[in-house]
């Protein structure tokens, strides 16, 4: 006679049999329920484990009251996801022995919640960064365990992963100015929309038009859409508008490709008629044509340390807020260069 898989062939009747208990006890077990003295279930779950019935992890789940996952939050109404993002967040999870469920639809306060008294995360990253985000203040009043990649208004008491967009603009801003450069626009997402104040699009703009301050420049800025063919429409504008404008910024890699299709329409060549840095791949950067300057993006870090911090506030390992502002680098390639010498004849009296 075939011997039996434990493996495979094991069921809640043999559990109960073999431990001396009956079918409910196990049950209640199974589903993490009370009523079962502790005794009991520990010998319960040590036979499971011994037996290969279900993977170990679930029972340690079950011991600990927790589900080792991390839910990370990333509502689909601004930005589409950075993929390197979620991937470097997964990798740092997994190598806490946690898992990473990514969420992309808005959630209601009720929902929010619902994600930790269900018990479908322990921890949660929150994306998409509003200046003021209902949802940080809903997971402080609440005592839940979060970290934020971007940061709000007020982050007192808060922890994040955040990249200083605002500075990584200024220093574009600053290399242009050193190029000769006096007119220099700046094509950027809005950063209100439909009544929310994106943190990240708002400290761009903030380091754009402190820039310009600094250096005597006119604010040449024009907001647009995630659609290129809008982007391109209000590219051609500021250029039509600004005759004598040299270069431009765009820091958003959604905003490059219609950037790219104004300079082609218009017949422009780069940098001899202008100078282009963009927040764009580094590996795709260089297929451009010529090779677009960037202001780089660290994903893969920005990622993997906000997963660590939750993890570490969640096992008592970190203490207190952690806060950690990453510089980007401005990596200079073929986009770039000295500013035209401008036609006085196209200077607008």
């Amino acid at each position: 006679m075939e011997k039996r898989s434990k493996l495979k062939k094991m069921t809640i009747v043999d559990i109960a049999k073999a431990s001396g208990v009956s079918i409910a006890t196990v049950s209640r077990i199974l589903n993490n329920k009370p009523d079962v003295a502790e005794e009991t279930r520990q010998r319960i779950l040590q036979f499971i484990e011994e037996q290969g019935f279900t993977p170990q992890i679930a029972w340690q789940q079950l011991r600990s009251g927790r589900s080792h996952f991390i839910a990370l939050h990333y509502p689909q109404d601004f930005n589409p996801p950075e993929q390197n993002i979620i991937t470097s967040a997964a990798m740092s999870c997994e190598d806490a022995g946690y898992s990473l469920n990514l969420i992309v639809n808005a959630l209601s306060d009720n929902e929010l919640l619902s994600i930790f008294r269900s018990g479908q995360a322990d921890g949660i990253i929150l994306m998409e960064i509003l200046t003021h985000d209902r949802r940080v203040k809903l997971l402080q009043e609440h005592d839940l365990p979060f970290v934020m990649i971007g940061r709000c208004s007020d982050n007192i008491g808060l922890s994040y992963v955040d990249i200083d967009i605002g500075k990584g603009v200024a220093d574009a801003i600053q290399y242009l100015h050193a190029l000769g450069h006096r007119e220099i626009g700046f094509v950027t997402l809005a950063p209100v929309r439909q009544e929310k104040e994106y943190g990240y699009a708002t400290w761009a703009l903030q380091g754009y038009e402190n820039a310009c301050r600094q250096y005597g420049l006119p604010n040449l800025w024009r907001t647009v859409d995630l659609k290129n063919d809008h982007t391109e429409a209000e590219v051609l504008n500021l250029l039509n508008d600004h005759p004598n404008m040299t270069a431009i910024v765009v820091p958003q890699e959604i905003g490059v490709p219609g950037l790219l299709k104004a300079v082609q329409a218009k017949g422009l060549r780069l940098p001899e008629d202008l100078s282009i840095i963009g927040l764009f791949n580094d590996s795709m950067s260089e297929l451009v044509t010529p090779p677009l300057s960037t202001i780089s993006f660290p994903a893969h870090d920005m990622g993997y340390q906000a997963a660590r911090i939750l993890i570490g506030h969640m096992t008592g390992e970190l203490a207190g807020p952690q806060q950690v502002l990453l510089r980007p680098e401005l990596n200079i390639r073929r986009s770039t260069g000295p500013a035209r010498v401008v036609d006085p004849a196209r200077v607008k009296g």
